[in-house]
Protein backbone atom coordinates (compact mmCIF):
# COMPACT_ATOMS: atom_id res chain seq x y z
CA UNK A 1 0.00 0.00 0.00
CA UNK A 2 2.79 2.40 0.90
CA UNK A 3 4.63 1.71 -2.36
CA UNK A 4 1.39 2.16 -4.29
CA UNK A 5 0.76 5.55 -2.65
CA UNK A 6 4.30 6.72 -3.43
CA UNK A 7 3.95 5.53 -7.02
CA UNK A 8 0.68 7.40 -7.52
CA UNK A 9 2.24 10.50 -5.94
CA UNK A 10 5.18 10.32 -8.35
CA UNK A 11 2.81 9.97 -11.32
CA UNK A 12 0.79 13.00 -10.20
CA UNK A 13 3.93 15.11 -9.70
CA UNK A 14 5.22 14.10 -13.13
CA UNK A 15 1.93 15.11 -14.77
CA UNK A 16 1.96 18.45 -12.96
CA UNK A 17 5.54 19.03 -14.11
CA UNK A 18 4.57 18.28 -17.73
CA UNK A 19 1.63 20.68 -17.55
CA UNK A 20 3.51 23.55 -15.87
CA UNK A 21 6.74 23.31 -17.85
CA UNK A 22 5.80 22.14 -21.35
CA UNK A 23 8.36 24.41 -22.99
CA UNK A 24 11.23 22.66 -21.30
CA UNK A 25 10.05 19.17 -22.27
CA UNK A 26 8.99 19.76 -25.88
CA UNK A 27 11.86 19.78 -28.36
CA UNK A 28 12.00 22.34 -31.17
CA UNK A 29 12.87 21.66 -34.80
CA UNK A 30 14.41 25.15 -34.98
CA UNK A 31 16.83 26.76 -32.54
CA UNK A 32 17.80 30.32 -33.46
CA UNK A 33 20.28 32.26 -31.35
CA UNK A 34 21.65 35.79 -31.67
CA UNK A 35 24.46 37.10 -29.48
CA UNK A 36 24.80 40.88 -29.75
CA UNK A 37 28.33 41.79 -28.70
CA UNK A 38 29.39 45.10 -27.10
CA UNK A 39 31.31 46.05 -30.24
CA UNK A 40 28.12 45.76 -32.32
CA UNK A 41 28.92 42.41 -33.94
CA UNK A 42 26.06 39.90 -34.15
CA UNK A 43 26.95 36.24 -33.72
CA UNK A 44 24.15 34.15 -35.16
CA UNK A 45 23.55 30.40 -34.98
CA UNK A 46 20.61 28.46 -36.41
CA UNK A 47 19.97 24.73 -35.88
CA UNK A 48 17.32 23.13 -38.11
CA UNK A 49 16.12 19.54 -37.80
CA UNK A 50 14.22 17.52 -40.39
CA UNK A 51 14.33 19.79 -43.43
CA UNK A 52 16.70 20.64 -46.26
CA UNK A 53 17.31 24.36 -46.47
CA UNK A 54 18.89 26.64 -49.06
CA UNK A 55 20.34 29.85 -47.52
CA UNK A 56 20.32 32.93 -49.72
CA UNK A 57 23.20 34.72 -48.00
CA UNK A 58 26.73 33.47 -48.64
CA UNK A 59 28.25 34.37 -45.28
CA UNK A 60 27.01 31.25 -43.46
CA UNK A 61 29.28 28.51 -42.23
CA UNK A 62 27.17 25.38 -42.69
CA UNK A 63 27.63 21.88 -41.35
CA UNK A 64 25.38 18.89 -40.77
CA UNK A 65 25.00 16.56 -37.82
CA UNK A 66 22.77 13.68 -38.84
CA UNK A 67 19.50 15.23 -40.05
CA UNK A 68 20.31 18.60 -38.49
CA UNK A 69 21.66 21.65 -40.29
CA UNK A 70 23.79 24.03 -38.23
CA UNK A 71 24.43 27.50 -39.65
CA UNK A 72 26.75 30.05 -38.08
CA UNK A 73 27.88 33.54 -39.08
CA UNK A 74 28.96 36.96 -37.84
CA UNK A 75 27.40 40.23 -38.99
CA UNK A 76 29.24 43.46 -38.25
CA UNK A 77 26.18 45.47 -37.11
CA UNK A 78 22.41 45.78 -37.28
CA UNK A 79 22.51 47.88 -40.44
CA UNK A 80 24.24 45.04 -42.25
CA UNK A 81 21.86 42.55 -40.68
CA UNK A 82 18.86 44.43 -42.05
CA UNK A 83 20.33 44.12 -45.54
CA UNK A 84 20.70 40.33 -45.31
CA UNK A 85 18.03 37.97 -46.63
CA UNK A 86 18.38 35.15 -44.09
CA UNK A 87 17.42 37.12 -41.02
CA UNK A 88 14.80 37.31 -38.34
CA UNK A 89 11.98 39.81 -38.92
CA UNK A 90 13.29 42.36 -36.43
CA UNK A 91 13.67 46.12 -36.30
CA UNK A 92 15.75 48.16 -33.87
CA UNK A 93 14.93 51.50 -32.27
CA UNK A 94 17.40 53.35 -30.06
CA UNK A 95 17.00 56.41 -27.84
CA UNK A 96 20.11 58.18 -26.58
CA UNK A 97 20.15 59.88 -23.19
CA UNK A 98 22.95 61.57 -21.25
CA UNK A 99 24.78 58.55 -19.87
CA UNK A 100 22.77 55.60 -21.20
CA UNK A 101 21.03 54.35 -24.32
CA UNK A 102 17.71 52.52 -24.51
CA UNK A 103 17.24 49.93 -27.25
CA UNK A 104 13.97 48.34 -28.32
CA UNK A 105 13.84 45.24 -30.51
CA UNK A 106 10.46 44.96 -32.22
CA UNK A 107 8.92 42.44 -34.59
CA UNK A 108 8.45 43.62 -38.18
CA UNK A 109 6.12 42.15 -40.80
CA UNK A 110 8.95 41.36 -43.20
CA UNK A 111 9.83 37.69 -43.49
CA UNK A 112 11.75 35.83 -46.17
CA UNK A 113 14.87 33.86 -46.91
CA UNK A 114 15.81 31.28 -44.33
CA UNK A 115 13.04 32.29 -41.92
CA UNK A 116 10.34 31.64 -44.53
CA UNK A 117 11.74 28.17 -45.20
CA UNK A 118 10.95 27.19 -41.62
CA UNK A 119 7.19 27.31 -42.13
CA UNK A 120 5.55 24.05 -41.09
CA UNK A 121 8.28 22.91 -38.73
CA UNK A 122 7.31 22.10 -35.15
CA UNK A 123 8.74 24.34 -32.48
CA UNK A 124 10.75 27.53 -32.79
CA UNK A 125 13.22 28.24 -29.98
CA UNK A 126 14.72 31.74 -29.99
CA UNK A 127 17.50 32.98 -27.69
CA UNK A 128 18.90 36.51 -27.58
CA UNK A 129 21.90 37.91 -25.70
CA UNK A 130 22.23 41.70 -25.65
CA UNK A 131 24.97 44.14 -24.54
CA UNK A 132 22.93 45.70 -21.77
CA UNK A 133 20.45 45.15 -18.96
CA UNK A 134 17.01 43.90 -19.99
CA UNK A 135 14.18 45.95 -18.48
CA UNK A 136 10.63 44.63 -18.35
CA UNK A 137 9.30 41.10 -18.75
CA UNK A 138 10.19 39.70 -22.15
CA UNK A 139 10.37 35.97 -22.81
CA UNK A 140 11.84 33.61 -20.25
CA UNK A 141 14.67 35.53 -18.59
CA UNK A 142 17.93 33.53 -18.49
CA UNK A 143 19.98 36.36 -17.01
CA UNK A 144 19.95 40.17 -16.88
CA UNK A 145 21.32 40.20 -20.45
CA UNK A 146 19.58 37.25 -22.14
CA UNK A 147 16.10 35.83 -22.70
CA UNK A 148 14.57 33.00 -24.71
CA UNK A 149 11.21 32.19 -26.26
CA UNK A 150 9.66 28.88 -27.28
CA UNK A 151 6.91 29.01 -29.92
CA UNK A 152 4.93 26.22 -31.53
CA UNK A 153 6.15 27.45 -34.92
CA UNK A 154 8.06 30.34 -36.46
CA UNK A 155 4.76 32.02 -37.40
CA UNK A 156 3.97 32.43 -33.69
CA UNK A 157 6.77 35.00 -33.51
CA UNK A 158 4.50 37.53 -35.24
CA UNK A 159 2.13 37.46 -32.28
CA UNK A 160 4.79 39.36 -30.35
CA UNK A 161 4.96 43.13 -30.82
CA UNK A 162 8.13 43.81 -28.87
CA UNK A 163 10.84 41.24 -28.37
CA UNK A 164 13.17 43.07 -25.98
CA UNK A 165 13.94 46.39 -24.35
CA UNK A 166 17.23 47.03 -22.62
CA UNK A 167 19.53 49.84 -21.52
CA UNK A 168 23.25 50.24 -22.11
CA UNK A 169 25.29 52.53 -19.87
CA UNK A 170 28.14 54.55 -21.41
CA UNK A 171 30.91 53.82 -18.91
CA UNK A 172 33.28 56.56 -20.14
CA UNK A 173 30.62 59.27 -20.18
CA UNK A 174 29.30 58.12 -16.80
CA UNK A 175 32.82 58.38 -15.38
CA UNK A 176 33.19 61.92 -16.75
CA UNK A 177 29.83 62.96 -15.27
CA UNK A 178 30.74 61.47 -11.88
CA UNK A 179 34.11 63.26 -11.99
CA UNK A 180 32.57 66.68 -12.67
CA UNK A 181 29.84 66.14 -10.07
CA UNK A 182 32.54 65.29 -7.53
CA UNK A 183 34.53 68.35 -8.56
CA UNK A 184 31.41 70.50 -8.22
CA UNK A 185 30.80 69.18 -4.71
CA UNK A 186 34.42 69.97 -3.76
CA UNK A 187 34.14 73.53 -5.12
CA UNK A 188 30.87 74.12 -3.25
CA UNK A 189 32.37 72.82 -0.01
CA UNK A 190 35.47 75.00 -0.54
CA UNK A 191 33.38 78.13 -1.09
CA UNK A 192 31.34 77.39 2.02
CA UNK A 193 34.50 77.01 4.08
CA UNK A 194 35.92 80.24 2.65
CA UNK A 195 32.77 82.13 3.62
CA UNK A 196 32.96 80.66 7.11
CA UNK A 197 36.61 81.72 7.44
CA UNK A 198 35.79 85.23 6.23
CA UNK A 199 32.98 85.49 8.75
CA UNK A 200 35.27 84.38 11.59
CA UNK A 201 37.94 86.90 10.52
CA UNK A 202 35.38 89.70 10.44
CA UNK A 203 34.11 88.77 13.89
CA UNK A 204 37.62 88.60 15.34
CA UNK A 205 38.59 91.91 13.74
CA UNK A 206 35.52 93.65 15.09
CA UNK A 207 36.33 92.46 18.64
CA UNK A 208 40.01 93.56 18.63
CA UNK A 209 39.35 96.88 16.92
CA UNK A 210 36.10 98.30 18.28
CA UNK A 211 34.69 101.27 16.45
CA UNK A 212 34.62 104.60 18.40
CA UNK A 213 31.22 105.29 19.93
CA UNK A 214 31.55 109.11 20.14
CA UNK A 215 33.74 112.21 19.75
CA UNK A 216 36.45 112.65 22.36
CA UNK A 217 37.25 116.18 23.63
Amino acid sequence: MIMSKHFRLCIIMALVFLVILPRVVVASDVEWQIRWQEDGILQEEVKITGRDIVPRDHDWNIRTEGNRYILQREVKNWSSYRESQDRLPLQIRQSNYIVFKQTEIDISDEAGGLFAQLNGLNGFHLTMDVPGIIIGSYGDRLSETSSNWVFSSNAELFKETRLLRFITVDGLLLGIVIFFLGLLVIVIQFLRRMKKVERIIEEEYSLTNPKPTGRQE
